[in-house]
């Protein structure tokens, strides 16, 4: 697909800003990055959080989306997908206050820029 060509990585910095990260999820089916059996292809995880109420739907995405961001740069070779492709810190950075969210929120933003950087540089040609 011609999206994953250099010319579009502002195509993609564009849309991940405008949708929130949602966009990871398609930039995810073009670079094949899920996997037959985990959990967010099992339909009654999602009926169970639609069940019990938005917020856990909500909570679900939101974690499907930083499981996908953080497949994406492993697969475009992000530096320092060693740490952040782990769960550890992720965990570590949600339980403690203030100073783990800030560093939670400056390794979003880090997962979301760079992986743009790597478009541009043409890394994702080979996925063509």
């Amino acid at each position: 697909m011609t999206l994953l060509k250099r010319n579009y990585w502002w195509f993609w910095l564009l849309l991940n800003i405008l949708t929130g990260s949602i966009s990871n999820l398609f930039l995810g089916k073009l670079l094949n990055v899920y996997e037959k059996g985990a959990w967010y292809t099992k339909w009654y995880y999602w009926v169970l959080g639609i069940f019990f109420g938005f917020l856990p739907a909500l909570i679900m995405l939101l974690i499907l989306i930083i499981e996908v961001t953080i497949k994406i740069c492993v697969k475009l070779e992000v530096p320092g997908s060693d740490l952040y492709a782990l769960p550890y810190p992720w965990i570590i950075c949600i339980i403690i206050p203030i100073v783990g969210w800030a560093l939670f929120v400056i390794l979003l933003v880090y997962t979301n820029l760079w992986y743009a950087v790597k478009l541009f540089q043409g890394k994702g040609e080979k996925y063509i």
